[in-house]
């Protein structure tokens, strides 16, 4: 089993060792390969969302460890599309 884990600016996936986030300072062994260090302002809590991107190479390894297909890149509203979405919403 896998978990998400925020730490240097992206959702990393991990072993789920330890539910829940870890605590500041910690270092963990992310599917991507890398080590990152939890930072204060990673902590997850309820009313805090997360909302820095996902690690692009965990989410590979985590779909290939659970055998979820890749999503194909022309699916979906373009990057462009929902950012002019989201502009309009806030001009009202």
């Amino acid at each position: 089993m896998y978990v998400w884990q925020q730490a240097e600016g992206q959702r990393h996936a991990r072993a789920a060792v330890h539910f829940g986030s870890l605590d500041a300072g910690a270092t963990f062994a992310a599917l991507c390969g890398s080590e990152p260090t939890v930072g204060e302002n990673d902590i997850h809590s309820p009313g805090k969302p997360w909302l820095d991107p996902t690690c692009p190479s965990c989410d590979t390894a985590f779909r290939r460890a659970l055998g979820i297909p890749e999503p194909r890149p022309d699916t979906g509203p373009s990057r462009k599309a929902l950012s002019k979405a989201a502009f309009s919403k806030v001009q009202g």
